[in-house]
Parts: structure tokens; C-alpha cells; sequence
């Protein structure tokens, strides 16, 4: 929710003792065998009936999951991917994710997951921690802990082609890995990709559905309460001030429909944000203004530094008590159907509208 507090999340330990480096190598080596691609027993005989199809270049993985070919696979289903047919569980009950929008993803779909990692390297975050009691954390999203992978026993882990490629293989040999080239999508395709390695497209669609809804609804009601305002979308990041470009829509400007503040005098430089002194404020002087904080003390006292200039003060939106901080964790990473829903609930309720 939005808050002035402080943001700081404790950083998880990661083991680095070498006997655990070695005792993790052997374990990896000894269920190489039972790796993604299936190569004994009935995922042998799965992958022997899918070999004349080639493996899909697309971004989202294909399933093949007609009755026969699972019944055919004894309980398990080939997937074409980047990485070629990749044979999974057809009920898979241990996910572990790779990018922590996975969380999100399956905690929407009603499945808590077995081992994730977190962002940053930082615990859960807050919008998603009260759904993992449970869950295993596994470091980092850049450097997993493996040998906390393997100590989960995960029976399908999600993955990232453009975080996990590298570790690919040490990844399948752990479990069957799908790895998604999707992050170019959009937030809710990335969804039903998800949803598809599970069979779970319907409610996916549900979701999205259920979505849509309330943004229209949450659009409708903004334009009645705050007719006419301006809103400008910064972040705190390296101890900058950052604009966020309108044009690049986001939830304020694009599904809501919100007015931002001019921007006319400022050189974005071909990207979606620059960093701005604090002179440049009364140039776009919003009725109301958002700002995500970053964790890290150096940036809460850049924000500080700046709340005490005189030129903060002066502001409209400072004045008339229309200044809203956010969490970075949710804004800018909460890309699931979960943290979408609690931005705009964030966004709705900064303007005195219930969900």
C-alpha cells in the first residue's frame, strides 16, 4: 500500500560453503537421468512418440494435452519449447519459479508454489507473502540456490530463457524445465502462457475477465472524482528523481485513462524515463503525484532531501496533501494478475474511491 514508511526488506543468506558446492554436484549428476527432456520409462516412451514433431521456435510453449496422448504418457504431457519437447507432469504438484511473476501467476490460479525466488534477493514481496507460507526461498532470480532447489524436489520448474538459459541444464536435471521467451508479451499473456503448462487456460480467461472489469469500473470512477486533474509518475531510483514517460501508458495513464501532467519542455532522450532535478517540478506542477520508491536507504534519503526543498513545497499536489508513495516491489515488478488488481486498488483508493 502506499506509505512514507520505510521499505526494506531483509537479504536472504546464500549458502557458499564448498563442501555444500560439492555435495550439490553429486546430487545433480545423480538425477541427470531423470532430466526434462524424460529419457527412461514413461517419459522415454512420450518423447518417442512426439520425435517427428520438431521443436516450436514460438515464445509460448505448446502442450500436447489430447486424452489419449496423456493417457498414452502414463500421467505426463510433452510441451514444445525454445529448449525442444520438454516432458512434464500432467498434474504437476511442486512448481518452483525462476521469476518471482510466477508467484503471482500461480497463486491467481490457486496453487501455492513449492520454491521460488524472490526479487532483488529480498524476501517475498509483501502483496504476495501472505499466500507462501510454505513456499522455499531460492535466493536470487540471476543466481539461484540450487542446492535449495533440490532440497524442495520440485516436479516442474518455470523458468526465464533470458535469465535461466545458461543454467539450463543444471535447472533440468532437478526437474523438467520450461522455459519461457514470452517476456516481451504482454503482462496477461504471459499469464495464460502459465496457465497453459497446467491446463488451466478457462480461468485464466476468468481472471482476465474479472480484471477488465474492475479497471473499467475503477476508469469510470476516476473520471467522475478528478475530472480535469493532472497526475505525474516518478520513481526514486540511484538516488535520482525519475519521470516516468506518459506515453508509455502504465496503469495510470494507459488502463485508467488518467491525465498526466505536461511534459512538453522535457527530453525523455528516446527512453521511458529520465532522471529530472528538482527545478524542473514546478514545470509540471500536478494536482496529484505518484512516486515509487526503490528500497535502499540512499534512495529514501534522496526522496527526504528533496520533500525539504522549498521548491517541493510549493507544488499543488504537496500542498493539498496529494503526494503518494509506492512500493517498487508491486509497481514495477508486480506484473501477475495479482499485483495488477492491487495497483489499481492503490490507485483507486489514493483518490478516495473503495475497491
Amino acid at each position: 500500500m502506499f506509505t512514507n514508511g520505510r521499505m526494506i526488506a531483509p537479504l536472504l543468506k546464500r549458502s557458499t560453503a564448498l563442501l555444500s558446492g560439492l555435495l550439490l554436484a553429486g546430487m545433480l549428476a545423480a538425477c541427470g537421468s531423470n532430466g526434462a527432456n524424460g529419457a527412461n520409462g514413461a517419459n522415454a516412451n512420450n518423447a518417442s512418440q512426439s520425435a517427428s514433431a520438431a521443436a516450436s521456435p514460438e515464445a509460448a510453449p505448446q502442450t500436447d494435452a489430447s486424452p489419449a496422448a496423456s493417457e498414452a504418457a502414463g500421467a505426463t504431457r510433452v510441451v514444445s519449447t525454445v529448449m525442444g519437447d520438454v516432458t512434464v507432469p500432467a498434474e504437476p504438484k511442486r512448481i518452483a519459479g525462476m521469476l518471482y511473476v510466477f508467484a503471482d501467476h500461480l497463486l491467481a490460479l490457486g496453487i501455492e508454489p513449492m520454491a521460488m525466488v524472490t526479487y532483488n534477493d529480498l524476501g517475498f514481496p509483501s502483496y504476495l507473502a501472505d499466500g507462501m507460507p510454505d513456499t522455499i526461498a531460492v535466493g536470487s532470480g540471476e543466481a539461484p540456490n540450487l542446492e535449495k532447489l533440490l532440497e524442495a524436489k520440485p516436479d516442474l520448474i518455470l523458468a526465464s530463457k533470458t535469465m535461466n538459459e545458461a543454467g539450463y541444464d543444471q535447472l533440468s536435471k532437478i526437474a523438467p524445465t520450461i522455459l519461457f521467451d514470452n517476456e516481451n508479451e504482454d503482462d496477461w499473456q504471459r499469464f495464460r502462457d502459465t496457465a497453459a503448462i497446467l491446463g488451466l487456460e478457462a480461468k485464466a480467461d476468468e481472471i482476465k475477465a474479472q480484471y477488465d472489469a474492475k479497471v473499467a469500473k475503477a476508469r469510470d470512477e476516476l473520471a467522475k472524482v478528478a475530472p480535469g486533474e493532472t497526475v505525474a509518475y516518478m520513481r526514486v531510483q540511484d538516488k535520482q528523481l525519475q519521470l516516468i514517460q506518459p506515453s508509455d501508458n502504465f496503469t495510470l495513464f494507459g488502463a485508467l485513462g488518467l491525465t498526466p501532467a505536461s511534459v512538453e519542455g522535457i527530453d525523455f532522450k528516446g527512453s521511458w524515463n529520465v532522471a529530472i532535478s528538482e527545478e524542473l517540478l514546478p514545470e509540471l506542477n500536478p494536482d496529484r503525484l505518484f512516486i515509487i520508491l526503490r528500497p535502499g536507504q540512499d534512495n529514501k534519503e534522496a526522496l527526504d532531501h528533496i520533500m525539504d526543498t522549498p521548491i517541493w513545497k510549493s507544488l499543488k499536489a504537496v500542498q493539498n496533501d496529494r503526494v503518494y508513495i509506492g512500493d517498487a516491489n508491486l509497481w514495477f515488478a508486480g506484473f501477475g494478475p495479482i499485483g495488477l488488481g492491487k495497483v489499481i486498488d492503490e490507485i483507486t483508493g489514493a483518490f478516495g474511491i473503495s475497491s
